[in-house]
């Protein structure tokens, strides 16, 4: 028994690009095609899918994924267990947090104002730090000496528990208005793309260190050179690493 490419999105409730896409990087691929070209996938394929979508649910870039499904010591029942317990913790996380938004809502529609302690305890402080640190070493090794990581590293290290709270928010707006433009095919070079770009510049002066012409050109590009950072805004959209380079390129000829 197979199924169409059509079947398939339809089946997991993805799209026909994520499915080509995951295709082209040797992610899933299909076990036939027909004469015409067509991808058939077989059950194996449908099983590898939702293993994928497991690993996507629990923030694994795209190239960890391939690494782990193509290792031959990988075992679908110990991943599922693991992907089991790991997405319940998710879930408990998430649950309070809708708890804590429902809260703030009832005190506010209330006329009540709700203290500072009790606006956060849903947050996760922790794992928001344990990002920031992620790529701490390989980052001082690779820029240590420069004047931006200097600035940045005096700027942060002054930073509160509310001021990354206030950085979060901000960077995932601006990566959200990115997606959208995205989504909606709206071309590089528009506008309303090089605002977006205008503005995540600006974020990372007001808060990190001075983004040159030439610090933002070449951040853009290590967005589509290094699989994590291509696997990190890929997992939005695939392309859309490629299309944040393209779009600050663009911003940075036309600045210069």
């Amino acid at each position: 028994m197979g199924y169409t490419i059509n079947q398939v999105a339809q089946l997991a409730g993805v799209t026909i690009r994520t499915l080509r896409y995951y295709d082209k990087i040797g992610l899933l691929t299909p076990s036939t095609r027909t004469e015409a070209g067509y991808r058939i996938y077989s059950q194996e394929n449908v099983e590898r899918l939702q293993q994928i979508l497991f690993f996507r649910e629990l923030d694994f870039p795209l190239a960890k994924i391939i690494e782990i499904l193509n290792n031959p010591a990988f075992d679908r029942q110990d991943a599922l267990k693991m992907q089991a317990e790991y997405l319940e913790r998710k879930a408990q996380r998430y649950l309070k947090l809708s708890q804590l938004a429902k809260e703030t809502l009832r005190n506010l529609e209330g006329g009540n104002k709700m203290e500072k302690e009790d606006m956060f305890k849903g947050f996760d402080y922790g794992k928001m730090m344990e990002g920031q640190k992620q790529y701490e070493d390989e980052v001082k090794e690779r820029w240590g000496n420069t004047k931006a990581y200097k600035t940045s590293m005096a700027k942060t290290a002054k930073y509160t528990k509310e001021d990354w709270e206030r950085i979060n928010s901000a960077q995932m707006q601006n990566l959200k208005d990115l997606y959208n433009l995205y989504n909606a095919k709206v071309p590089h070079d528009d506008p309303r793309v090089q605002e977006v770009v205008d503005r995540s510049r600006r974020f990372i002066s007001d808060n990190f260190y001075e983004c040159s012409l030439e610090i933002w050109s070449g951040l853009g590009k290590m967005y589509v050179s290094d699989k994590r950072f291509t696997a990190y805004y890929d997992k939005f959209a695939p392309g859309l690493a490629a299309y944040y380079n393209d779009a600050i390129q663009h911003y940075c000829i036309n600045k210069a």
